[in-house]
């Protein structure tokens, strides 16, 4: 690189730096912006009351809410899940009231939330042993499809004059759910 060459880089970074710098800036505040917006109703306050905050407010604000949060030790899988889906259902019943939805529509779900809460213990237990099982399945078909693709291989290194011709796909792979 020529002495020419290494100054036009020089004065080329000089200028990209502070236009770096700004978009870096941006991204900061515009994430510190949709922060308070989830944190604000999450600790029962009124944004419009607390439109103009600091940063280090909002920061502190959600570390407040985060260290309030109960701990939770590890458990099995049918409880943790319970405990979550009663925790974010009690977190909406204490919004609910502070929300600017009809009467009629809060009683809904009002109602929804009580009846979920009655029959959680239930579902979440026949939930979680549906993916269990589900997710047992999975595995067996996973674990017989890669010993016939291993077989398959094996098969085509030890024939590779035989022209290659495309592998009809085992069907188990058709059937398999997938959550997307």
């Amino acid at each position: 690189m020529t002495v020419a060459q290494r100054k036009e880089a020089h004065e080329l970074r000089k200028t990209l730096k502070p236009l770096m710098e700004k978009r870096r800036r941006a991204r900061i505040n515009e994430s510190l912006n949709h922060l308070k917006t989830l944190i604000l109703p999450l600790v029962g306050k009124d944004a419009s009351r607390y439109s103009k905050l600091e940063k280090a407010d909002i920061l502190e604000m959600t570390v407040r809410f985060l260290r309030d949060l109960p701990s939770t030790s590890v458990k099995g899988q049918t409880g943790s899940y319970k405990e979550g889906y009663k925790a974010c259902l009690q977190r909406i019943s204490a919004i609910l009231p502070q929300s600017n939805l009809e009467t009629e529509t809060r009683q809904r779900v009002n109602e929804f939330i009580q009846h979920s809460m009655v029959s959680a213990t239930s579902s979440c237990q026949n939930c979680c042993a549906q993916n269990s099982r589900m997710i047992s399945q999975m595995h067996q078909r996973l674990v017989s499809l890669r010993n016939s693709n291993s077989a398959t291989e094996n098969h085509s290194i030890s024939t590779a004059s035989a022209p290659s011709q495309p592998q009809p796909v085992p069907q188990a792979a058709v059937d398999m759910w997938r959550p997307w």
